[in-house]
C-alpha cells in the first residue's frame, strides 16, 4: 500500500484534473478509470528503479497499458530494466504490479499489448529483490509483488481461460501458476 503525504495528494489531484480517465490522449492512447487512477496514486519519482528514480517506469507503464499497437515507443523494453533486471526487482516493482492488476481487472489493456503487459508481470512475480534493495530494507519485494498480484488473481484467471489471437492467455497461465501453482492447475485443467 502506498501512503501519500499532503504534497503528493496535491500532485495526485492535479494529475486527475488534467485529464478525464477514459479519454483519448494526444498520442492516440486510451486510458482507463481504475488503472489510470492507480497510476496517478503512485509517487514514481520517490521510488527506485533500475536506472535511478522510477519516473520513467511510470511513463513507460502508461504507454504500454494504454497505447495502441506499436505506439508503445519501446516502453516494454525499457520496463525490462527499470522494474526487473535479470530477475532482480527494484523498489517500484510492487507499484507496477498494482497498476497492471487494475488494468487487467478492468479489461482496458489493448489486446495487442496484453501479452507484453502480462510478461512484465510474470517476470516481476518470479523475481527477487536486488541486493541493493535488500541493503535498503526492501528484502520483501517479492512478497509485496505477490500480494499485489493476488488482488487480481481471478481477473488473471479470466484472461488465462479466454483464448486470444495474441496468446495473452498462455502468458496469464504462467503468471497464475507462479502465484498459486496447485490451485491454478486444478482450475485450468
Amino acid at each position: 500500500m502506498f501512503v501519500l503525504d499532503g504534497a503528493a495528494m496535491v500532485v495526485l489531484g492535479a494529475n486527475l484534473l488534467q485529464g478525464t480517465p477514459g479519454r483519448i490522449g494526444e498520442r492516440g492512447e486510451t486510458s482507463s478509470v481504475l488503472a489510470e487512477k492507480q497510476l496517478c496514486l503512485v509517487p514514481w519519482d520517490r521510488l527506485r528503479a533500475g536506472g535511478g528514480n522510477a519516473s520513467g517506469a511510470g511513463e513507460d507503464l502508461r504507454m504500454l497499458l494504454f497505447a495502441e499497437g506499436d505506439a508503445d515507443d519501446g516502453a516494454y523494453e525499457r520496463l525490462d530494466n527499470e522494474v526487473e533486471s535479470q530477475g532482480d526487482l527494484f523498489q517500484c516493482a510492487p507499484a507496477v504490479v498494482s497498476v497492471i492488476v487494475a488494468a487487467v481487472a478492468e479489461g482496458s489493456i489493448p489486446a495487442a499489448n496484453l501479452a507484453s503487459v502480462l510478461d512484465v508481470l510474470g517476470r516481476v512475480v518470479a523475481g527477487y529483490p536486488d541486493r541493493d534493495e535488500v541493503a535498503a530494507g526492501n528484502g520483501d519485494l517479492r512478497e509485496q509483488c505477490h500480494a499485489e498480484a493476488m488482488k487480481g488473481y481471478w481477473s488473471l484467471l479470466r484472461v488465462a481461460v479466454e483464448r486470444d489471437s495474441f496468446n495473452a492467455w498462455r502468458v496469464a497461465r504462467d503468471v497464475v501458476s507462479a502465484l498459486d501453482e496447485e490451485h491454478s492447475r486444478r482450475i485450468l485443467k
